[in-house]
């Protein structure tokens, strides 16, 4: 009664309403100055505004309450999954309050439970910008970000989050593990151990192990390895956490002698067994890393990590329609992870469908325009198309935010080799070796650069060294033979001109080069038959004089 606009403009009149509620609530609220024994006065103009500001506190905080007890019994809708209602409830907040952060946050609550992720982070960062220090918005933009495995953007975000509220160890732990992710070692590591112990959360531990290893800690980590194992029962997702990095760092032994000393200790989760398939396609053991992961999707069938892992498994062994169906149905069962975006692409690539490999870069990088992944592999399958122009922006927005990044080094030498700058081209190809299997790329096109300056000596070693890398490489063999051709080292022509063929057979150029070597062999029969399917091929593939180079495409991380 007392907030209602009308009594407040009957007050400042002196036009008491005749109530009884309100006649006793302004007896026991207003100062002695405005009442005379049991009568109420009217007051002056300074009265007044003392008395409106005593009204207008008393009616904001009465508001702000109901608000809260609206948006706590919200919060319980969603946690009953009642999301319809918690819905309409929102909406009609947020039509008045536009910039209501609390209720912001509840609505990308509710789109994360949709699975409407785009929207979900659209509110998230409306809340972060309505409300700069609300750590709840800060921390749910980050989670999400996280859970999208966004590692840059995630690790950005919590480090505001931690700045805002460095005494939250939860927010710590989470910065700690995305620095990781980042393979930020060292940031990881610090921050982690300012971390109370009593404080650290079990999944804390496979990250500050993993640190300790990656900076040649040994006896540290022989510790914190030796807390994962004792901490394992009572947590049974660390062990394999710890296993996965060390997988990530190629360390499989390790992993496998871990997960064997573990797995007395605890039960068969499904991390555990999507660990131990790792481990298994990493050793050559495929058909006991097939039954593994179905064990783990028989225990879960819509666990994301075990359909992520799935599918790794299904590329590693090139079952490209296999790896797709379950990259779809690990995207069905959770965040739309970079991770599987990325692997979605290059399995196009791979299928040689460049459109469906467009359309899912594109969308990506639409979606996501600030995320790095996003735009390299959109950059990457622009330069599969020989859209050269189009990929460099991309490309040079990418090596804007992270100048050290061997794939947009690697993806930028291609398009300046293809623009003709061989100069810059080799410098970004040198700044792209790294140990990675894309370093057979980078030689190939090395490779490519010291044939055009005529140093067939060079262009041989950079050619043996991609082969090398990858064995499965056709072009690379095709290169080669035809640098031997040149110096007339023709068994050794032949050699690599023949493999070339058993892996790539529809690939014409190739055929017609063998049948130069089997010319010059004396190999009569031979050549001739090499022509022929090089005719036969020709007319399908013309052949330009000097074929673009194919850009690298993108490995699922």
């Amino acid at each position: 009664m007392i907030c209602d606009p009308r009594f407040l403009t009957s007050f400042l009149s002196g036009a008491y309403p005749d109530n009884g509620s309100a006649t006793v609530f302004l007896r026991m609220f207003l100062p002695p100055f405005l009442r005379q024994k049991h009568r109420l006065v009217p007051p002056s103009i300074l009265q007044c505004l003392i008395v409106l500001m005593l009204l207008l506190v008393h009616c904001a905080s009465a508001e702000l309450s109901a608000e809260e007890s609206t948006l706590s019994s919200i919060q319980t809708l969603i946690r009953q999954s009642q999301l319809g209602e918690a819905d309409k409830q929102l909406q009609a907040i947020l039509q008045k309050q536009p910039a209501n952060a609390r209720a912001l946050v509840l609505l990308g609550v509710v789109r994360r439970q949709q699975a409407n992720w785009p929207e979900a982070e659209a509110l998230f960062r409306r809340a972060v910008a309505a409300a700069p220090r609300s750590v709840e918005a800060c921390q749910s933009l980050g989670d999400l970000l996280r859970d999208e495995a966004r590692w840059p953007e995630a690790a950005a975000q919590y480090q505001f989050c931690h700045k805002l509220v460095p005494a939250n160890y939860n927010i710590a732990s989470e910065l700690a593990i995305v620095y990781a992710k980042n393979r930020e070692y060292a940031k990881s590591s610090t921050l982690a151990g300012s971390i109370p112990e009593i404080n650290r959360p079990a999944r804390l531990l496979p990250v500050i192990a993993t640190n300790y290893l990656a900076l040649g800690n040994t006896e540290k980590a022989e510790a914190a390895i030796a807390e994962v194992l004792r901490r394992a029962p009572a947590d049974p997702d660390i062990v394999p956490a710890l296993a996965n990095s060390l997988l990530d760092n190629g360390m499989t032994k390790d992993a496998a002698d871990l997960l064997a000393i573990a797995q007395v200790h605890q039960k068969m989760s499904p991390a555990f067994l999507v660990a131990r398939a790792k481990v298994q396609a990493a050793t050559g053991e495929r058909q006991p890393a097939v039954q593994t992961i179905e064990g783990a999707l028989k225990l879960e069938p819509k666990s994301q990590d075990s359909l992520a892992t799935a599918a790794v498994l299904a590329i590693r062994w090139g079952q490209w329609d296999k790896a797709l169906e379950f990259l779809d149905a690990a995207l069905a069962a959770g965040p739309p992870r970079s991770d599987l975006l990325q692997s979605v692409v290059f399995v196009e690539l791979r299928k040689n469908d460049l459109q469906a490999a467009h359309d899912v870069a594109q969308r990506w990088y639409t979606l996501r325009p600030t995320e790095t992944a996003a735009a390299l592999a959109f950059a990457i399958v622009l330069v599969e198309g020989n859209h050269w122009g189009e990929a460099r922006p991309l490309l040079e927005k990418v090596l804007a935010a992270s100048p050290s990044d061997k794939r947009a080094q690697l993806t930028m030498g291609v398009v300046q080799y293809n623009a003709g700058d061989l100069a810059a081209a080799k410098k970004s190809l040198n700044a792209s070796l790294g140990g990675d299997v894309d370093d057979a790329s980078a030689h190939y096109f090395l490779g490519l650069i010291s044939k055009q300056d005529g140093d067939a000596p060079e262009a041989i070693r950079q050619m043996q060294q991609a082969v090398s890398i990858r064995p499965e490489n056709p072009k690379a063999y095709g290169e080669l033979g035809q640098l031997y051709l040149q110096q007339n080292n023709l068994d050794q022509a032949r050699a690599a001109l023949e493999k070339a063929i058993l892996q790539a057979p529809d690939e014409p150029q190739n055929h017609y080069q063998l049948a130069r070597v089997y010319n010059k062999l004396s190999m009569k029969s031979e050549a001739d038959e090499q022509m022929k399917l090089y005719q036969k091929l020709r007319p399908q593939r013309p052949q330009a004089p000097q074929e673009p180079a194919t850009p690298p495409q993108p490995t699922p991380q």
